[in-house]
């Protein structure tokens, strides 16, 4: 059996990625599906603290990174450069075999396959707004871009977001995730700074009143919401589309998306609301409250028929793990 080498740093121990449970709300369930379609093939996946230190056939990279042996190496770039600059250089890019990755631009200059990262899809859920008492939730961590790019950053839309709520409507809102008792993090390295003192700090104020704290379980607050602020970490990139918008359709919960310019290219626009044809969060909120339930209904049903059709497949975890199995072992 061939054994290659999966590099990351997206859990500790390293090994964990390769676990159900090792990391919450199904973050690692593509990556599961992934070694397992590689064992299926021949191929053993192991992680860094599973490496023996022999020569691998082949290395494989989550995001671009330095290479560890002298193996051919492949990489797989989920995240954007804004988001991971190593993903726009040509220095770590130039060395790998072959790209899977989101980027058309890179695709269409030959150099990558086109992947959508993989997630479980359910079923979908019609169940109206009977047991639904929330009618927004934001689900994110408080985080920041470590460059400044004020045009693209959507991680300051949902500071935006939701200081308006909490200011103009906040019974209808419930923010969850790490890190928001401390300040907005701000862009670049200043904003891991500011939050280190912060930590320091044996007191501080409670700067959102809205936080409920870390959710145990995505899922379960998304099933008690109607809608939730599901925006990507950077807006007007082409196929940029992460797990986000799939947590809030496995729940029922319909999502007011802000991210993929193209979007509607890969997700029918009947499945969910799009941020960016409001003038403002009166207006949105507007829209929201005021939703009748059979609107609401015809969105979960959309987004049923979606969840369920070929065109959802794209976003599979097997699909997700079939197409990088084949490219990979079909360049060695």
């Amino acid at each position: 059996m061939m054994k290659a080498l999966f590099v990351h740093s997206g859990t500790k121990p390293a090994r964990g990625i390769f676990e159900r449970d090792g990391a919450p709300n199904g973050l690692t369930a593509a990556w599961c599906e992934l070694r397992t379609a590689f064992k299926d093939a021949g191929c053993q996946l192991v992680t860094e603290d599973e490496w023996d230190g022999d020569l691998p056939n082949f290395e494989l990279h989550l995001d671009a990174r330095a290479q560890k042996s002298e193996a051919p190496s492949f990489c797989i770039l989920t995240e954007c450069d804004l988001v991971y600059p190593n993903n726009r250089s040509a220095r770590l890019l130039d060395r790998y075999a072959h790209l899977f990755t989101w980027d058309p631009t890179l695709v269409e200059s030959g150099r990558a396959t086109k992947i959508q990262l993989g997630h479980p899809l359910g079923p979908g859920v019609v169940d109206g707004y009977g047991d639904r008492p929330l009618l927004v939730v934001l689900i994110n961590a408080n985080k920041a871009l470590p460059v400044w790019r004020p045009k693209q950053d959507l991680y300051r839309e949902r500071v935006r977001a939701i200081r308006w709520f909490e200011r103009h409507a906040p019974q209808d809102f419930a923010l969850y995730g790490y890190g928001w008792d401390k300040l907005p993090r701000l862009p670049t390295r200043l904003g891991g700074l500011v939050h280190r003192i912060e930590g320091a700090l044996p007191l501080r104020p409670r700067w959102f009143p809205s936080w409920r704290g870390v959710a145990a379980s995505k899922h379960e607050v998304l099933r008690r919401a109607r809608f939730s602020i599901c925006y990507e970490n950077v807006g007007g990139l082409r196929g940029y589309i992460t797990e986000k918008i799939f947590d809030a359709f496995c729940a029922g919960n319909v999502p007011v998306y802000w991210g993929a310019e193209d979007i509607a290219d890969y997700v029918p626009e009947t499945c969910f609301i799009d941020r960016r044809r409001f003038r403002s969060y009166d207006d949105l909120h507007a829209y929201l409250v005021s939703m009748p339930e059979d609107t609401f209904f015809g969105y979960q049903k959309a987004i049923r028929d979606f969840l369920a059709s070929p065109k959802a497949q794209r976003f599979s975890t097997r699909t997700f793990a079939e197409t990088i199995v084949a490219g990979v072992l079909s360049r060695l």
